[in-house]
């Protein structure tokens, strides 16, 4: 038995919404995509906002093949470059173990 409008607003009962499953799926579809678009910029404002401790390495090679390893401290805000991975772990392990 379906309540009538002034029956339903009396006694609070809400009314059935008319919806179509085509709707929600669209409403869906664009929800998943709202979402994949707004966390990287979720994550990098997170990041700014939060900032970050750690250390990144970045491997570099001149022309001569040889590497080098530039390491971006954000603690001190320094750049470090060693010409070894065993220079840099070394650097690494007395700057966290100080």
């Amino acid at each position: 038995m379906k309540p009538n409008s002034l029956y339903a607003q009396l006694e609070l009962i809400p009314e059935p919404l008319e919806r179509s499953a085509q709707s929600d799926y669209a409403i869906g579809r664009v929800w998943a995509e709202a979402k994949v678009r707004l966390r990287p910029m979720a994550s990098s404002l997170m990041a700014y906002l939060c900032g970050s401790s750690s250390l990144t390495v970045t491997v570099k090679r001149d022309r001569q093949g040889q590497t080098a390893f530039v390491v971006y401290d954000p603690v001190s805000q320094q750049r470090h470059t060693f010409s070894s991975e065993q220079e840099l772990r070394v650097w690494a392990d007395q700057r966290y173990y100080q």
